[in-house]
């Protein structure tokens, strides 16, 4: 890619240092440090985040203590039934593993997911089990094999396992392993490229597109909202994940506004949709986890984070805006920080 292209589709490396540059650019130069004056592309004073973000507040940053195999830490995932335990997933072309941390940071267990392929996990969640497997009544983690860069994907894939018990603090970490229920999917019009994906509580899971797309006129759209249906489980042709949604949230729209997680809060009354630069907190119908768009979400500022690159999101506890951060890169901090709710 030229370096005249706009900077706000490159992903991995270049984001990382596109992102850190245009940061410290902004900060030595500029009154505003929320301007990036790097990437413009011939527009002055392009923001890289929303100008009605605002600061999170009580940030704490944690280093991890996880295994050597946690590489690209591509999600987070706060457990219900185990307090201070979080879940995660490498992304693309890595092991299937499972891996639990604490918000201290420390190792609680890695897990082989059995009869799965890591082709591109770049999502996970976690809800019940339905009615399959472990029965309605466990908690069960989603891994989303969601991600397509290039959108060429025809098919998605959706792994289901119990959620394990962690080990405890100090433990050797052994691996054990997790049968794993899988679902394939299609989009309902074309392929499209994930890393946001949440479960409602009616076990439907919801997908939200990351990057930009276009509309007959060439226009920038909204990031759209696919659903899987919950009775789509155990079912041998591939479901089909039905346009459901848009969010006010328009990816490439500035550097870095790409979407790369979600958490639905424990209460289902909140959504998290983090991108690069921002964390967007909407109202959500607490039987649906549809978006609530007569109530304006609340927008917050994470670039000071300083994240590698930014890639989990998660809801601390219930009836709270304490959101857990997490950023690929083997030495990267998780964060704690408080975001409004609306």
């Amino acid at each position: 890619m030229g370096m005249s292209e706009n900077l706000s589709r490159v992903d991995g490396p270049c984001i990382r240092v596109a992102l850190v540059t245009a940061l410290l650019i902004a900060a030595c130069s500029a009154p505003d440090p929320r301007r990036d004056t790097s990437m413009t592309q011939g527009k002055s004073n392009a923001t890289i985040i929303s100008p009605s973000a605002v600061a999170l507040r009580n940030v704490t940053t944690v280093a991890l203590r996880g295994p050597r195999d946690l590489v690209e830490n591509s999600a987070a995932v706060m457990s219900r039934r185990q307090a201070g335990i979080w879940f995660t997933v490498n992304d693309s072309g890595n092991e299937p593993l499972l891996f639990a941390l604490d918000t201290l940071g420390a190792n609680r267990g890695v897990w082989r997911v059995l009869d799965a392929a890591n082709v591109d996990w770049e999502a996970a969640s976690i809800g019940s089990c339905g009615t399959t497997g472990a029965g309605a009544a466990a908690s069960c983690i989603y891994i989303g094999d969601v991600g397509d860069n290039n959108g060429r994907h025809p098919a998605g894939e959706l792994y289901r396992v119990v959620e394990p018990d962690a080990i405890e603090t100090g433990s050797a970490g052994t691996v054990g392993g997790l049968k794993a229920e899988l679902l394939r999917f299609r989009y309902a019009d074309r392929p499209h490229d994930v890393e946001a994906m949440y479960v409602a509580p009616n076990g439907d899971v919801v997908l939200i597109t990351k990057r930009e797309l276009r509309d007959q006129n060439g226009e920038l759209r909204q990031a759209l909202v696919f659903r899987v249906p919950a009775s789509a489980w155990g079912q041998a042709r591939p479901a089909v994940a039905a346009l459901v949604d848009s969010l006010p949230i328009v990816p490439s729209s500035v550097p870095f506004r790409l979407i790369t997680d979600a958490s639905l809060a424990p209460d289902a009354k909140h959504l998290a949709v983090r991108t690069y630069g921002e964390v967007y907190v909407f109202a959500t119908d607490s039987l649906t986890g549809a978006v609530l768009h007569d109530v304006k979400p609340t927008v917050c500022d994470v670039t000071p984070l300083s994240e590698y690159q930014g890639e989990g999101v998660a809801f601390v506890a219930p009836r709270s805006g304490r959101l857990l951060f997490t950023s690929e890169g083997r030495r990267s901090p998780m964060h704690l920080g408080d975001c409004a709710l609306p």
